[in-house]
């Protein structure tokens, strides 16, 4: 094993242990994730509408690539930053990108073992298997990779987990409204404006993945511009992380 990958696993542990040390966010990991699937589940059986089950799966894909990635990944980051954990990090023998993805690793497994978490509670009760599941875990490593980018970003522009937490709520929100807002179009699918945000985009997806006709080339054709949309968010989400991330703390 590379030093490299030994350094990233040593990271990993670290910062699993902290989190299941901390009680409210262990439950909340396992709980939330459950508690929402289960309650978005039983409500849409009588409430489908033209998009059947892909909003209700497109929901909870959003609330959890926004709390538990997105907002979560910023304050991890502030609060190493500000305690100056960080910045012994980069005085020893781990590189930068090593320092990251240790430190940020935890919070996209969990992450992703949610939304699979979600997807596979929706499947036992609704019963709603999608149609095309690689599409389907195309959208959500994308949607987690966007997410912790942004993250990346957003923990540069603020001074305490407190500024944190306030600072990720307008792109969370954000998430949300436009998955909302794509999912107006109903069976149709999102209009070019409507795909061109983070939450239309996989409302489309979704609606492809679990769509009943079809074929699986023609889904795959048909999720392009959905993919590239969230690439290009993740793209986005990278460049302004580079630009704003801090390894010191921030003063102001």
């Amino acid at each position: 094993m590379s030093l490299t990958r030994k350094q990233i696993n040593a990271l990993f542990l670290a910062e699993t242990k902290l989190l299941a040390r901390n009680s409210t966010v262990a439950a909340t990991a396992l709980i939330v994730p459950v508690v929402m699937a289960v309650f978005m589940t039983l409500f849409s059986q009588d409430n489908l509408g033209p998009l059947g089950w892909a909003l209700p799966v497109a929901l909870q894909i959003l609330l959890i690539i926004g709390m538990t990635v997105y907002i979560s990944t910023a304050l991890a980051l502030t609060a190493r930053r500000e305690d100056l954990y960080l910045k012994r990090l980069r005085s020893g023998e781990a590189g930068d990108s090593t320092i990251i993805i240790g430190i940020s690793s935890p919070l996209v497994v969990l992450g992703l073992l949610q939304c699979v978490l979600a997807v596979g509670i929706v499947w036992a009760l609704g019963p709603a298997s999608p149609r095309n599941v690689l599409v389907l875990l195309l959208t959500v490593v994308l949607g987690v990779v966007m997410a912790a980018t942004l993250g990346f970003a957003t923990t540069g522009l603020v001074s305490s987990p407190q500024q944190a937490d306030m600072a990720g709520m307008p792109f969370f929100l954000f998430l949300l409204a436009t998955g909302i807002w794509g999912a107006t179009n109903g069976a149709a699918g999102p209009s070019a404006e409507q795909l061109w945000t983070p939450g239309g985009a996989i409302v489309d997806l979704m609606r492809i993945a679990y769509d009943p006709t079809g074929s699986f080339a023609g889904q795959l054709a048909d999720s392009v511009p959905g993919l590239l949309v969230l690439s290009a968010w993740a793209v986005v989400g990278a460049m302004a992380a580079r630009r704003f991330f801090r390894w010191d703390r921030r003063v102001g």
